[in-house]
């Protein structure tokens, strides 16, 4: 296990419990969740000029909470981790409008670099019922399981991408207390913003997810392509 790897694995587990806790304590169905999202590194991000981390909302089914959250932490994470790399692996659902931007986006910011060498993450680590847990258990679960941050920290990259709408917009001041988020060139705010925070690179964004962007080819060429073409240009020529 290498330097980043290890500092993911305990800080996973260092708010195992404290989120096991509080669900227990708040009377969440955990029936309901999903397991939390939790990453490892993949080789190929190593290797990449530009490192690349994407964003997305929560995940859409995850395996389920209850069965993992008895297990013994170090074991549950060991596994999710393992679940994640073996998720990217497979790249099952790589048509999907996520991967597809998370690919063109990549490919575009290192043309010469490893395949598929960006990582990816949610800003909500669990999802409920497959969708955006509700206001009182999305609460607990960012207040107790706050791992964005620290992952970025572990993580290093060059550019972050937030792939999480306006809709989502609260939830990422609270996770980065005091963001701003500046307009990029003529593109309204809601579609493309800049945020600046202390914890987060300089070339950090967030647009909405490809799921708005990205069905149908007339769509892509509307929403998509200026939004890419945009951040690219930024990273490419600006600090």
């Amino acid at each position: 296990m290498d330097q980043i790897n290890r500092y993911l694995s305990e800080m996973y587990i260092e708010y195992w419990n404290k989120l096991k806790n509080q669900l227990v304590d708040r009377k969440v169905d955990l029936s309901s969740l999903s397991n939390p999202f939790l990453i490892d590194v993949v080789d190929s991000y190593r290797s990449a000029s530009v490192k690349v981390l994407f964003v997305g909302k929560e995940t859409c089914g995850w395996g389920q909470y209850i069965g993992t959250v008895d297990q013994e932490p170090w074991e549950a994470i060991i596994d999710l981790q393992k679940d994640y790399i073996k998720f990217r692996q497979e790249a099952k659902w790589a048509h999907t409008p996520f991967w597809r931007a998370s690919k063109a986006i990549y490919d575009r910011l290192n043309p010469n670099g490893p395949a598929d060498g960006y990582m990816t993450s949610n800003l909500i680590k669990l999802d409920q019922k497959n969708t955006r847990p509700s206001p009182e258990v999305e609460e607990i679960i960012c207040s107790n399981f706050p791992l964005l941050p620290y992952e970025i920290k572990a993580l290093s990259p060059d550019v972050v991408i937030f792939f999480t709408g306006p809709y989502y917009d609260e939830r990422l001041k609270k996770t980065f207390a005091g963001a701003l988020f500046e307009t990029v060139n003529d593109l309204a705010p809601k579609v493309l913003s800049r945020i600046k925070h202390e914890m987060l690179p300089p070339h950090s964004y967030r647009t909405y997810h490809p799921g708005y962007s990205l069905r149908g080819k007339k769509t892509k060429a509307t929403k998509f392509d200026p939004m890419v073409d945009a951040i690219v240009k930024q990273v490419t020529t600006t600090k």
